[in-house]
């Protein structure tokens, strides 16, 4: 195995996870001089001004929900690199954006509380990104990744995600400390969004220069292509058997029951329907159900390890 190469890649992928992390958490040092920037001039009354307030903070979130929502569409049509890159284009549009929503109406850096609609708009652009990083970037880990190595590699993205939450907050300080609360509610907040480019940029010049995923090329028919990169990836390792292991895998299984995409518009609509312990309480009680289920009650899977599950997987796909 290349571990050089694994690694230098699962860190790349990584950098989706902290960006993750980066972007939901950036708002948080800047949400005084958002409101005393945008909201308080219009001078409404407290209910429309904290409904206006909390409309910014949750941008992001509103656009993490579409991109899950798309990040399957996404990766099975286009790939897992190509659509990472196109989120971390999504989160470079959203850090320059949402620090000069004036731009392309007014000279960057000029412009006043009547642009609030743009900096929403940008924020829900790097939800987006966010959305699509959170499905892909773990995903895209996995699937280069050797099965030896392929729970560590991918509980590095997990680290990332809570490392850029740290990162932004020191960020966030250092950039309150260079001025008073008047320069940091006028220019400041902008230097704190502008920094989320940063790292967006490094994330997109580094995928250029990482690989496609094996399995989404076996799964479009690009076998030669999956083949060379394995090689590179894990030289010395049988590949055509490996090859073989990923075609019986992608093998169509039609399982019924609700898509992604329409289980997190569902999750969604819980969240803002009910209070978050409500909704995460459910959701608890509904995981706990499945695995019961699946471990006492399903025919199939009763008593039965995950090993043995795999077995029987593998035994209805040749089957077929």
């Amino acid at each position: 195995m290349n571990k050089s190469l694994v690694y230098g890649i699962a860190l790349v992928a990584t950098l989706g996870g902290f960006l993750f992390g980066y972007d939901t958490a950036v708002i948080s040092g800047a949400i005084s001089s958002l409101d005393s920037f945008f909201i308080q001039p219009y001078h409404f009354s407290d209910t429309v001004a904290n409904t206006l307030l909390g409309v910014m903070v949750s941008g992001a979130l509103i656009g993490c929900v579409v991109g899950s929502a798309l990040g399957g569409y996404f990766s099975h049509k286009f790939g897992r690199r190509q659509s990472l890159i196109f989120a971390a284009i999504l989160f470079t549009c959203s850090g320059i954006g949402s620090a000069m929503p004036e731009i392309g109406f007014a000279l960057p850096g000029t412009g006043d509380y009547s642009f609030l609609p743009q900096f929403i708009f940008y924020r829900i652009i790097g939800g987006i990104g966010v959305g699509l990083a959170s499905m892909l970037s773990p995903m895209y880990i996995a699937e280069i990744a050797p099965a030896s190595i392929r729970g560590k590699l991918v509980s590095w993205n997990q680290l990332a995600i809570v490392t850029g939450m740290l990162v932004v907050y020191f960020v966030n300080f250092a950039i309150t400390r260079q001025g008073d609360v008047s320069w940091n509610e006028q220019t400041g907040w902008r230097w704190m969004f502008a920094s989320s480019a940063i790292p967006a940029v490094l994330f997109l010049i580094c995928l250029l220069f990482v690989p496609e995923s094996p399995r989404w090329l076996v799964m479009t028919g690009k076998e030669e292509k999956a083949a060379n990169i394995l090689g590179r990836l894990n030289a010395g390792a049988a590949i055509q058997e490996e090859i073989a292991s990923i075609r019986a895998s992608v093998a169509p299984v039609v399982v019924k029951g609700l898509k992604f995409g329409a289980r997190i518009w569902i999750a969604g609509l819980l969240l803002n329907t009910f209070n978050h312990g409500f909704s995460f309480g459910l959701f608890g009680i509904m995981a706990a159900l499945s695995c019961i289920f699946a471990w006492k009650l399903i025919p199939e899977t009763k008593g039965k390890t995950l090993e043995d599950m795999e077995e029987i997987w593998k035994i209805k796909i040749n089957n077929k």
